[in-house]
């Protein structure tokens, strides 16, 4: 790559700048290897979401994500599809309905998983083994700081 070509040195002392082209290159990788599957980021999201906690109606699992619960409609709506989620009635509300990982979509997110974790290692390859456990620190430490969900 030519000199005139390069990011600007004043642009790359500024952390933020830096922090979002890393996480863009992330997430393009992420987005890329989830569309393989038929899946978006958001999927991968709320499979994570089902996997961690009792099954969880769509307005539950939109304020974890901190979205509006209206679009959570499709992400939901290809999981059933796709019979990695299934809804049922709320035994405790019958008015609402809860949202469950089924087998299959644990076997996929366990895929899943392993996939990310790849990907990880690609994007983290120029660091030690030792400077990605304290990146990966400092990005958690970031992270819980300026988000409450994340803690």
């Amino acid at each position: 790559m030519s000199d005139d070509r390069r990011l600007p040195p004043r642009l790359l002392g500024v952390s933020a700048y830096v922090l979002a082209r890393v996480g863009r290159l992330g997430r393009t990788r992420m987005a890329d290897m989830l569309r393989e599957r038929g899946l978006t980021l958001w999927d991968f999201a709320v499979l994570t979401a089902l996997d961690d906690a009792p099954p969880s109606s769509q307005r539950e699992l939109a304020a974890q994500f901190g979205i509006d619960p209206s679009d959570l409609v499709d992400v939901v709506g290809r999981l059933l599809d796709l019979g990695l989620a299934a809804r049922e009635r709320d035994p405790a509300d019958r008015r609402r309905y809860l949202v469950a990982l089924t087998p299959a979509g644990r076997a996929e997110l366990d895929r899943l998983t392993d996939r990310a974790a790849a990907l990880d290692a690609t994007l983290l390859a120029p660091l030690t083994p030792d400077e990605r456990t304290v990146l990966t620190d400092l990005l958690d430490r970031l992270l819980t700081h300026h988000d409450p969900r994340a803690v």
